[in-house]
């Protein structure tokens, strides 16, 4: 018998399903698990001859997530000149990998900032614009562009830190730019997931590694309205594998964060740490760090706040950036897996048998 509201019901349902499973096809592949086990690398400034040798690694570490900057600088170097071609290339490479990225949004170019042909303390890159409209366009270009690549991104790097925010740091300003880009990445990408800059140390205490002690920047942020700006919290909790700190130190700075976004109704929200670390040094030896890494992945993962963890970095750095970057990978300059690299790969069997 023929029922026309049943068969009309029936096509509405079916066409809701269809819509449905295109808009979650991009994202099939793309289900964040409960512990990420996550690298850093610049691949957009890395040499082309040299991302699949480093792809092959991340693969062998069972890596699942790679943390990389698409810096404004790098895809509008000019005033209207956009060039993706070589993100394009990475990310696409990435994906087919099967490796999750978060994007990075950061950098202001110098025709932005107006510090072209002036000498500028630290990188020129880092001192901020009058205003936001240049900036949320690049956000616009980059969160569109990959839509169906990226679901992840994070609003700059370090922001309290006088290395990535330029005279001072400055939390006001900071959230004027972090809720100009909230907004325009949801626009674009309804989505996406939109990260907090991840803060040095736990967003609390000074860096004790820097001249310039910021503190109390996360709670700074909250004051000046930035919690409805940010879906997930990010912090980087650099300590060394001394007795004074390791994993245990790192773990309480984590806690305190925490204790922060509890203060001001924010506890809900997971926290990243998109960056953790370790030199080497006649007292911080290779086996050290091995060591500093699998106690730190274990310590943060007992909290149940954290979802994602990013040790800093793949490979080493043909010389120091800010710190110790030139010994901080799991391989070095040649692409010699150190024993960061095994510990690196345990701890991710580990955590990724227990994602299943």
């Amino acid at each position: 018998m023929f029922y026309p509201a049943r068969c009309l019901l029936l096509m509405l349902i079916s066409s809701v399903i269809a819509v449905n499973a295109a808009d979650s096809e991009c994202f099939a592949s793309q289900k964040t698990p409960q512990k990420v086990i996550g690298i850093n690398q610049d691949l957009l400034w890395t040499k082309d001859s040299e991302i699949d040798a480093l792809i092959k690694i991340i693969k062998e570490a069972g890596i699942t997530h790679i943390r990389i900057p698409v810096r404004w600088v790098t895809v509008e170097p000019e005033k209207g000149k956009w060039d993706f071609k070589k993100a394009d290339t990475v990310i696409r490479k990435l994906r087919n990998a099967d490796i999750e990225i978060l994007g990075a949004l950061m950098s202001f170019p110098a025709w932005e900032n107006n510090t072209a042909g002036r000498q500028v303390e630290g990188w020129y890159d880092t001192y901020p614009p009058n205003d936001t409209v240049n900036w949320s366009e690049y956000v616009r270009k980059a969160v569109s562009r990959y839509k169906k690549e990226i679901k992840n991104w994070e609003i700059w790097n370090e922001e309290n830190g006088v290395d990535f925010w330029r005279p001072l740091p400055d939390a006001k300003l900071y959230t004027a730019f972090l809720k100009s880009a909230y907004k325009v990445c949801k626009s674009s990408n309804p989505k996406c997931i939109v990260s907090l800059g991840g803060l040095q140390m736990n967003g609390i205490i000074a860096n004790p590694w820097s001249p310039v002690k910021t503190t109390n920047f996360l709670q700074a942020i909250y004051d000046a309205g930035g919690k409805p700006y940010f879906d997930v919290v990010n912090i980087h909790p650099y300590v060394l594998p001394n007795e004074n700190e390791g994993a245990d130190y790192m773990k309480k700075l984590t806690l305190d964060t925490i204790r922060v976004m509890r203060k001001n109704g924010d506890a809900a929200k997971p926290l990243w740490i998109t960056e953790i670390g370790c030199g080497i040094n006649e007292a911080d030896t290779a086996e050290k760090q091995a060591e500093l890494l699998k106690e730190s992945f274990d310590a943060l993962y007992s909290i149940p706040q954290v979802k994602a963890v990013y040790w800093f970095c793949l490979k080493d750095y043909d010389s120091q950036i800010t710190g110790p970057e030139d010994s901080m990978g799991i391989v070095d300059i040649n692409n010699a897996k150190k024993p960061s690299f095994y510990a690196l790969q345990q701890t991710a069997r580990k955590y990724n048998k227990l994602n299943k």
